[in-house]
């Protein structure tokens, strides 16, 4: 778990890129620095499996389950059209259309909820109305203090 924190810091850092997960400037700009580097722990756990790895993604909140699919919030301006859902179920993204958030207030962009095999990442990304990928696999921590 120590070594998966610390490349997460060093990658949102800007210290270390994640080579390998992401070769599109569409995807290393659209997806949130988490999702790339949970891709990235994905890809390396099916090219060479190892039990640490796979424990560090378990402690992360990742599913692992599924090791070659990551959960992830895609968010955009408008719900889907069926074309573009069809577009996704092309690239083996399962979008769960019932999980659509509108946009609301302040916040411009709507999401939902999708499994997308590791390997659609950039493709995804490169979809014009694609505003933002975020992972929808993370260990949640409570942020109130006890008592107050």
């Amino acid at each position: 778990m120590k070594i998966a924190v610390a490349h997460l810091i060093l990658f949102a850092a800007g210290i270390m890129t994640l080579a390998g997960c992401s070769s599109s400037p569409e995807a290393n700009a659209k997806a949130s620095s988490a999702l790339l580097a949970q891709v990235y722990l994905r890809q390396q756990q099916v090219a060479a499996p190892t039990a640490a790895r796979l424990d560090e993604m378990r402690a992360m909140g990742m599913q692992t389950e599924t090791i070659p699919t990551q959960r992830i919030f895609i968010y955009l301006a408008q719900p889907l059209t069926p074309a573009r859902l069809a577009e996704l179920q092309t690239l083996g993204v399962t979008v769960y259309p019932d999980s659509w958030i509108p946009p609301v207030g302040n916040n411009p962009t709507g999401f939902l909820l999708a499994d997308m095999p590791v390997g659609s990442l950039d493709s995804l990304a490169a979809k014009d109305y694609v505003v933002r990928l975020d992972t929808a696999e993370r260990q949640l921590q409570p942020q109130a203090r006890p008592g107050g």
